[in-house]
């Protein structure tokens, strides 16, 4: 997956997240599609590619969501700086690796969204504790069905270039 890739998915994804995961919430609180796919990609593809990914969507993300142009790329960003940190501790196992950051991240990102929109926007209503578990437990939910998405992607890639050694 190249930089290229990361970007069309990212798009489609900031797509998805304004257009469908807008209108559905689980209890009370809304999907990151963004979020759940910068962190995946950074775990199995590398720091690059998730920055790639969080740069495109963020932009997106942006443009879909009519926020102040830069806001959602420094909150994706932030996000897939941790992640490149704790790679270390979850590159032997991705898949839990992925949930369990998500998991952990998706505080961190609500924060920051939060401070950024403080910042930028006129005042917004305040987050709580259980707000911020809520969405951690669904968006890990979320994770559980990307992260295998974006492995299955790592593996067929691993397996075109061993087939075409010999070339």
């Amino acid at each position: 997956m190249g930089p290229a890739f990361a970007a069309v998915g990212a798009g489609l994804a900031a797509l998805l997240e304004a257009t469908t995961a807008t209108r559905y919430q689980l209890a009370g609180s809304q999907l990151q599609i963004l979020l759940v796919f910068a962190v995946a990609v950074t775990i199995v593809f590398g720091f690059e590619m998730g920055m790639a990914w969080a740069f495109v969507g963020g932009l997106m993300a942006d443009f879909l969501f009519l926020r102040p142009i830069g806001s959602t790329i420094f909150e994706l960003l932030v996000v897939v700086g941790f992640t490149d940190l704790s790679v270390p501790l979850l590159a032997r196992a991705r898949y839990p690796g992925c949930i369990g950051a998500v998991f952990v991240l998706t505080p961190v990102y609500l924060v920051v969204a939060d401070m950024v929109s403080a910042l930028l926007q006129p005042p917004a209503p305040t987050l709580h504790v259980s707000s911020l578990v809520i969405a951690a437990v669904v968006n890990a939910a979320l994770a559980a069905l990307a992260a295998p998405l974006v492995i299955g992607l790592k593996r067929r890639a691993e397996q075109r270039e061993r087939v075409l050694w010999w070339r």
